[in-house]
């Protein structure tokens, strides 16, 4: 369905000029570091202990090398700002009833307190 919303996204406001250009140097930062880990992978330089290391290994052996098989750079930038947003969204959502629980029971909220509190001193004390 054509609504106002989706034809005004096309109109090159500031806002969408903007989005555009952060969009573009996104997939730029993404095609790199891809580009650097396929490279890795093919010299056995890498090793497939992250996501996108597993994902590229994954999509070379279902590809086999040949074109048009398996996914495209593009399919796995998106799959990466996916990841990404989708972690974002999920520590978020830890950290919110972290402190929510905390909140309900302020004995545990000391003792965690006390413990960042040592945990700070001794980690100032080893730099």
């Amino acid at each position: 369905m054509l609504t106002c919303q989706n034809i005004f996204r096309f109109f090159p406001t500031k806002n969408n000029r903007r989005m555009r250009a952060i969009d573009r140097e996104i997939r730029m930062i993404l095609r790199g570091i891809i580009g650097k880990k396929e490279r890795a992978i093919k010299n056995g330089e890498a090793s497939s202990d992250d996501l996108l290391g597993l994902l590229l290994e994954s999509n070379m052996q279902q590809s086999n090398g040949k074109a048009g098989q398996g996914m495209s750079i593009d399919d796995i930038i998106e799959e990466c700002k996916l990841f990404y947003f989708a972690g974002m969204e999920t520590t978020s959502v830890l950290l919110t009833w972290t402190l929510i629980v905390l909140s309900m029971h302020p004995e545990w909220q000391e003792q965690a307190k006390r413990g960042s509190v040592a945990s700070l001193r001794t980690s100032h004390t080893r730099l």
